[in-house]
């Protein structure tokens, strides 16, 4: 029980308290290296948060917002590589004409974003 902001038994402050050995413990576990979100996990995470603050806040106290985010990101870097191969594949790249190919690699790129963030990124989960 508190007391004036202070435990009164010694129960209370034997069950809070932590060993020298325990604390040293908990600050040599081996941390797991943070693997960077990219483009597509961080716009998925403002998406969320902006438009399903409820879904975000849940997935956050979870703490599986970050897990969810870095799945979302590699599946739309798949899907965009296999679009652009698909893509490329219709309609062979122009030659002689560095303007062109710069044209024609900007609308690949584009349209393949298009579709992975309707599908992927902008998806209800």
């Amino acid at each position: 029980m508190m007391k004036n902001g202070k435990y009164t038994t010694e129960e209370s402050m034997a069950a809070l308290a932590m060993t020298a050995e325990e604390i040293e413990a908990v600050e040599n576990e081996p941390k797991e290296p943070q693997t960077p979100m990219g483009k597509y996990g961080n716009l998925f995470w403002d998406y969320l948060k902006e438009n399903r603050p409820g879904r975000h806040g849940f997935l956050l106290a979870e703490t599986t917002l970050r897990d969810v985010c870095l799945q979302v990101d590699k599946e739309a870097r798949e899907m965009m590589e296999t679009l652009q191969k698909q893509l490329r594949a219709k309609k062979p790249r122009p030659q002689n004409d560095f303007m062109a190919t710069v044209r024609y690699e900007t609308a690949i790129r584009d349209r393949a974003e298009e579709i992975v963030l309707n599908e992927i990124v902008y998806r209800p989960r």
